[in-house]
């Protein structure tokens, strides 16, 4: 009987060789003091200065995590010449004047921005961020680190290990609860496809490898909601015909009874399937249909994943290449998500072979 053999050491991400890169933290809120710094300290990342006009928050950071340089002025953060990364953790609507600034003012080492998701909330600035850093020769990553969580990463090689054959269907199902009254995500419009939603959204094109043709989506209001917009929606994937793959997502975010609360992947392919949950990743094979494996998986990813990232930027300035997230190729991902809003607001399939 043919066994799988997935440990810990190949899905799990680690700190490249060389680490050892200052990093400035630009915008010091709840998700950078609670994952990305947490994963920093754990990977054995150097942070030299960190940002943030709300001064609880940066001294915050730096009480919680021995910062060396603290500052409530993004200027006096360009002016620290040690940084060689900055991590760009402000909200997308923030972000464009920001990167204008760091490429208008770049510090003499910089070397990469790590720009958290969604990149932008318009294609506009997307593309002239992207731009900007191709002309200032700043390596961009776009933080899509959910490539790295553990269960994510463990599905991934599966399918580059080529134990399930030909992926033909990839799909995503996620049920929770985020219509929270007053929070700033209830307000966003369109948060559940552009904000959330580009994590499942640039897992579908990591997993098949593949930038759709065609783009379907469908989405409803729920009566009462708090949000601006739906936070219910199905997102389908044409792909090239050729390629014989398929990709669904479905999100539903208001669902409001927690027991049936639900986060699942799927893939299928020719010799096999695997299912993911955050925890757990289940393969069957073909070769022994009644019989499935199941592994238990280490690690998290809150905030394994932050390091996983930040790991990858420094690997690519290592290497001299393109990170895997860059903006450039970002720019697929979030060009998906502005398709579905467009096919939600139409009633019709986006074309995006063009």
């Amino acid at each position: 009987m043919q066994t799988v053999t997935l440990t810990p050491d190949l899905y799990q991400p680690t700190p490249p060789e060389k680490c050892d890169y200052k990093i400035g933290v630009l915008g010091c809120g709840g998700i950078v003091r609670g994952a990305h710094l947490p994963a920093y300290r754990n990977f054995g990342y150097h942070v030299v200065a960190a940002c943030d006009l709300v001064e609880d928050n940066v001294k915050d950071a730096q009480a919680r995590f021995a910062i060396p340089a603290i500052t409530t002025h993004v200027e006096e953060l360009l002016a620290n010449e040690a940084i060689q990364i900055i991590d760009l953790a402000v909200h997308a609507n923030q972000r464009l004047p920001l990167v204008e600034r760091i490429c208008e003012t770049r510090p003499r080492n910089l070397l990469g921005i790590l720009s958290q998701k969604p990149f932008a909330m318009k294609w506009g600035d997307a593309e002239k961020m992207v731009e900007l850093c191709e002309r200032a020769g700043l390596v961009l990553m776009v933080n899509q680190q959910a490539r790295w969580a553990p269960a994510h990463r463990a599905l991934k090689v599966l399918i580059e290990q080529g134990v399930l054959g030909h992926v033909y269907c990839v799909t995503h199902f996620h049920r929770s609860f985020q219509d929270v009254p007053g929070s700033w995500f209830v307000a966003l419009e369109n948060f559940n496809l552009i904000d959330h939603g580009i994590h499942y959204i640039d897992l579908l094109r990591h997993y098949t490898g593949l930038n759709p043709l065609r783009v379907k989506a469908t989405a409803t209001m729920v009566p009462g909601q708090a949000a601006v917009s739906p936070m219910c929606h199905t997102l389908l994937c044409e792909f090239d015909p050729q390629k014989h793959v398929m990709g669904l997502s479905h999100f539903n975010n208001i669902v409001q009874t927690s027991a049936l609360h639900q986060y699942e992947w799927y893939i299928d392919g020719t010799e096999g399937s695997a299912c993911a949950s955050r925890n757990e990743v289940i393969i069957s094979l073909k070769s022994y249909p009644q019989h499935k494996q199941v592994f238990q998986i280490q690690g998290s990813w809150f905030p394994d994943a932050f390091g996983g990232s930040m790991g990858e930027l420094m690997r690519a300035l290592n290497e001299n290449r393109q990170p895997m997230t860059s903006g450039r190729d970002n720019l697929n991902s979030i060009r998906i998500a502005y398709a579905a809003v467009e096919s939600v607001e139409t009633g019709k399939a986006v074309d995006l072979s063009g």
